[in-house]
């Protein structure tokens, strides 16, 4: 996909989706076994039937982008997680340049003090080119 407007234009490719081995890293070890990213990637592959279909499984599972989120390298090389530079109404849209399937998880993070522990909701438009 090739990303063609970004009203943020902050968003972390680096941290990856949270699981539960990063939040019991980052929070502690008993919040193994809360919810992350990745296990509702894993659920998704396991339950949709279309992943099924296609024979995908966990290593067909490409790296995330984690939009809106703010998470700037120290000088060191260190991660931070900082509270978002998002705001109500703003956007990425994306052109797909074949087909594809899209895996998203809003995954509120409960552990994580960004946003006052507050998530937001997500709204996602998907229309045909008129093209197509």
């Amino acid at each position: 996909m090739t990303i063609i407007a970004d009203t943020c234009g902050r968003h972390d490719t680096l941290g990856g989706a949270c699981a539960a081995e990063s939040n019991t890293v980052r929070y502690a070890l008993e919040k193994f076994p809360m919810h992350s990213c990745r296990d509702n990637f894993l659920y998704a592959l396991a339950t949709e039937p279309i992943f099924n279909q296609l024979g995908m499984n966990k290593r067909d599972l490409p790296s995330n982008i984690n939009f809106f989120m703010n998470v700037p390298v120290t000088e060191s090389g260190d991660l931070t997680f900082s509270d978002g530079v998002s705001a109500p109404g703003k956007y990425v849209e994306m052109r797909a340049e074949m087909d594809v399937l899209v895996l998203i998880s809003n995954c509120p993070q409960l552990n994580n003090p960004c946003n006052a522990y507050n998530p937001t909701p997500i709204r996602l438009l998907v229309w045909d080119s008129p093209c197509a």
